[in-house]
């Protein structure tokens, strides 16, 4: 493996943590009921916005939530500068973040699992493509194209990109099967 592929990998890891970090953070505070069903935050969702996110209203916890993480994904720039390259990291990794990080609240939370993810409907995700929410493809695939637009990366970074991924990838979907056997 590359140098840039094992960059990935670690990068990649950091990024799983991250993410389980938040789903359980979130699983404390939303519990069984997601998209902040049952807290006390205002909601906006008009249809056309519904049709748009694939039935996710707006809410004050989501939109604080997301302006917080997009701040702290977007901090190295305030820190080492801005450059291209950086910019799509940071811009890259914040959209892997929010599809793994919501997989991973279901495959983490008790009253859901990957395995009811997967067959039952969500009220909070109008569709879905091989029983995963479409999101998370989109945000792969924005990953990839912030990735694609921003930087314009050679094959080194694609590799540490598609390392990012593949971790991803290998630790979210498994930790569904290790949870599913000690329930």
């Amino acid at each position: 493996m590359s140098p840039a592929a094992w960059a990935g990998a670690g990068q990649g890891l950091a990024l799983f943590a991250l993410c389980h970090f938040l789903a359980r953070v979130e699983i404390e505070i939303e519990g069984a009921h997601g998209w902040a069903e049952k807290l006390p935050t205002w909601r906006w969702g008009p249809e056309w916005w519904l049709d748009l996110t694939n039935g996710k209203t707006l809410t004050g916890y989501h939109l604080w939530l997301t302006l917080f993480l997009l701040a702290v994904f977007h901090f190295p720039l305030a820190v080492a500068g801005f450059s291209r390259a950086l910019w799509a990291e940071c811009l890259s990794s914040y959209l892997l973040l929010t599809g793994m990080w919501d997989l991973q609240w279901f495959v983490w939370n008790p009253a859901w699992g990957f395995a009811r993810l997967r067959r039952d409907p969500v009220p909070w995700f109008r569709f879905k493509l091989l029983g995963l929410p479409v999101d998370y493809y989109f945000a792969v695939a924005a990953s990839a194209l912030a990735t694609r637009l921003i930087w314009t990366p050679g094959m080194t970074q694609w590799a540490a990109r598609a390392g990012v991924v593949l971790i991803l990838s290998a630790l979210s979907i498994p930790t569904a099967a290790l949870v599913r056997a000690r329930r």
